[in-house]
C-alpha cells in the first residue's frame, strides 16, 4: 500500500476465537483457474514489502532472477529490521505458480530464508505478502528494466514517498515525502521535503545540493543520499525506483516515481494510512478537481480512525502547484492540509497536520463507472492492524461478475498462515467510481469501501469497528464471458 507501515491492517475477523484452528490450507475451494505457471514469472524482478516481526518495525528491498522453471538463480536483498541493518546479500531460491496466478517462493540468504505467497497481474506483475511465522508484511513484485540501470537513464526529477519507523524496530510512525532532481552524474540539483514524525510536522524544507548523492546503479541497485539520510534503491525502470533508508534510525521504505509535469485536473481516487490521535487511521474517497486549483464540493472521504467509521464526508477546497514540483491541497477550511507532489504514478500525498500521520496517493480516474466496471479476474492485497494490535497482510483471486465475488484467499494473521481459503462476496458501484463490498472466508466477514481507479484497479479502505485496514484490487485478465 502502495500503503503506511506504521498502520498496518488487521483482519478483525481475528476475534480470539475465531482464529483457533484456523491455519492451513480450505482447500482451494475457490481457485479461479488461469492461463498461469512457472513461466509466468520470467526475469529480473525488484521486490519490496514491509510490515512487523518480532523486533518490531520491518522493511525488505532487493531484486531477483527467475528463469520461468521454477529457480530464482540469484539477486541481492537489504533489510532494515528492529535487529539491524543488512545490506547487499546474495539470494537465491525456488516459487512456485498455481494455474490461478498465486503462489509460493523461498527466497535463500545467508541471514535465512524468507517466505512469499503471492498474485500475478495482468501485467506480469505481483503482489506479495510475507508468509511466515515469525513476521509480515505487503509489498511488491515489479519486473526491472535493465535499459534503465544507469544515471543516464535516472537523471532528471523524481517524487518520492517514504513511510516507516522514526526509531529502530518498533518506534513512532514517520513519513515523508518529496522532490528531487539528479543529474546523470547523480549530482543532487535541488529538492524540498515535508516529514511527519508522529504528528510532527517539518514542512517544505529544501534540500541542500550534494555531488554524487546518487552512485550508480550495479545490477539494478544503488545508493542514494536525501538530506542525511541514506538509502538503497532498486531500479523498476527509468520512471521508478524502490527505496529502503538503511540507517539504524529512521527506518523508512517507500518508492519514487519521475515527476514529469505539475498539472492537476479531473477526479481521482484516493487512499491514505498512518496514524492519528484515535489510534491507527486509513481514508479513502474521491477528489473531483476543475483544474483551476479549486476541489469540488461533489468531493467525499471515508474514514476508519481506531476503528471509528465515518462515511461520505463531503469535501472542498483548494489546492496549488509550485514550479519547484511541491504543491498544498487545503480541505474543509482548513481542518485537512496535505503536501501535495504530482508523479506518474498520481499525486503523492502526506498530511501536515499535527493531530495525524498520514500518507498515501490520489490515482487519476477513468469514468463514470458501472458495476461492469469491477469484472473479470483480480488479485487483491491488503495489510493492517487489529485493534492497534496484531498485523494482518492478504493476497487473494478471485472473479468478479455482476455484483458477486468468488476466488481463494491467503492471510498471515501475526504468524498465523491461512492459505487457499474460499472466497465469496457482493459488491456494488457508483457513478463516482466509489462503491461498497462484503467479503467472507471462514476467518469471518470484511467490509470494505473501495474506489474505482479505472476498468483494471480499484482502491479500498476496511469499514469494520474492529479492523483498520487499506489495499488494492488489480486486474489479472478479462473474465470469461
Amino acid at each position: 500500500m502502495s500503503l503506511t507501515n506504521s498502520l498496518k491492517l488487521s483482519f478483525l475477523f481475528l476475534l480470539l476465537g475465531i482464529l483457533t484452528g484456523c491455519g492451513g490450507s480450505g482447500g482451494g475451494a475457490g481457485k479461479i483457474p488461469g492461463p498461469f505457471s512457472n513461466s509466468s514469472l520470467n526475469g529480473m524482478y525488484a521486490f519490496s514489502f514491509s510490515g512487523a516481526n518480532q523486533f518490531g518495525f520491518l522493511a525488505l528491498v532487493g531484486n531477483f532472477a527467475a528463469n520461468g522453471m521454477g529457480t530464482i538463480t540469484g539477486g541481492t536483498i537489504d533489510i532494515n529490521s528492529g535487529n539491524g541493518v543488512v545490506t547487499n546479500t546474495p539470494l537465491t531460491g525456488a516459487y512456485r505458480v498455481n494455474s490461478n496466478g498465486q503462489g509460493t517462493a523461498a527466497l535463500r540468504t545467508s541471514t535465512g530464508t524468507f517466505d512469499l505467497d503471492f498474485v500475478i497481474l495482468a501485467n506480469g506483475n505481483a503482489l506479495v505478502i510475507r508468509f511466515d511465522t515469525t513476521s509480515s508484511g505487503s509489498g511488491t513484485i515489479l519486473l526491472q528494466n535493465s535499459g534503465a540501470f544507469s544515471l543516464n537513464a535516472l537523471a532528471g526529477t523524481f517524487v518520492f514517498n517514504i513511510s516507516g519507523a522514526d526509531a529502530s524496530g518498533s518506534g513512532n510512525p514517520e513519513s515523508s515525502a518529496g522532490v528531487l532532481t539528479v543529474d546523470n552524474s547523480g549530482n543532487l540539483l535541488n529538492g524540498v521535503q515535508d516529514t511527519n514524525d508522529a504528528g510532527i510536522v517539518s514542512p517544505n524544507v529544501s534540500l541542500t545540493p550534494a555531488n554524487l548523492a546518487m552512485g550508480a546503479p550495479t545490477n539494478g541497485r544503488g545508493t542514494l543520499v536525501i538530506g542525511t539520510r541514506n538509502f538503497v534503491y532498486y531500479v523498476v525502470d527509468a520512471n521508478h525506483i524502490k527505496l529502503l533508508e538503511i540507517d539504524p534510525a529512521p527506518a523508512l521504505a517507500g518508492d519514487a516515481f519521475r515527476q514529469t509535469g505539475t498539472a492537476i485536473s479531473g477526479s481521482f481516487a484516493f487512499t491514505t494510512s498512518g496514524a492519528s490521535t484515535g489510534g491507527n487511521f486509513v481514508s479513502g474517497g474521491v477528489i473531483n478537481t476543475d483544474g483551476g486549483g479549486n476541489v469540488l464540493n461533489t468531493s467525499s472521504e471515508d474514514v476508519n480512525n481506531g476503528g471509528l467509521v465515518a462515511q461520505n464526508i463531503s469535501l472542498s477546497g483548494a489546492y496549488s502547484v509550485l514550479p519547484s514540483g511541491r504543491g498544498t491541497m487545503v480541505l474543509n477550511g482548513g481542518t485537512i492540509n496535505f503536501a501535495i507532489y504530482p508523479s506518474s504514478s498520481g499525486v503523492q500525498m502526506i498530511e501536515i497536520d499535527s493531530g495525524a500521520e498520514a500518507s498515501g496517493a490520489a490515482i487519476q480516474q477513468t469514468g463514470p463507472f458501472t458495476i461492469g466496471s469491477v469484472q473479470g479476474n483480480y488479485g487483491w492485497n491488503f495489510t493492517g492492524v487489529v485493534q492497534g494490535f496484531t498485523e494482518i497482510d492478504s493476497v487473494a483471486q478471485f472473479a468478479a461478475n455482476a455484483g458477486n465475488v468468488t476466488g481463494a484467499v491467503d492471510f498471515n494473521d501475526g504468524g498465523q498462515l491461512s492459505s487457499g481459503l474460499a472466497l465469496t462476496g457482493t459488491y456494488a458501484v457508483t457513478a463516482s467510481g466509489r462503491g461498497t463490498a462484503t467479503f467472507q472466508s471462514n476467518l469471518g466477514t470484511q467490509n470494505l469501501i473501495f474506489y474505482a481507479v479505472d476498468s483494471t484497479r480499484v482502491l479500498f479502505i476496511d469499514a469494520d469497528l474492529t479492523l483498520v485496514a487499506v489495499g488494492e484490487m488489480d486486474h489479472q485478465q478479462t473474465a470469461s464471458p
